[in-house]
């Protein structure tokens, strides 16, 4: 029986670690699968998930003139 962990996997062609949660079985070569995970890993994808996560939010209108009030 396995249990979900994070493993945080290095990709070598963006320079970043990244973040995968897996539930591995002990039968599976964890070093195998994520070298796997890291030669897969879609760097352009991830950059703008951060980007996007990374932004300022706009402030709602509505909340906004409350607190001028």
């Amino acid at each position: 029986m396995a249990s979900v962990k994070r493993y945080n996997i290095f990709c070598q062609k963006c320079q970043h670690n990244f973040p995968v949660f897996a539930s591995v079985y002990h039968t599976i070569d964890v070093d195998k699968w994520v070298k796997e995970k890291a030669d897969s890993h879609d760097c352009k994808s991830y950059a703008d998930a951060l980007a996007k996560a990374r932004a300022p939010r706009p402030i709602n209108p509505i909340k906004l003139s409350k607190k001028k009030a």
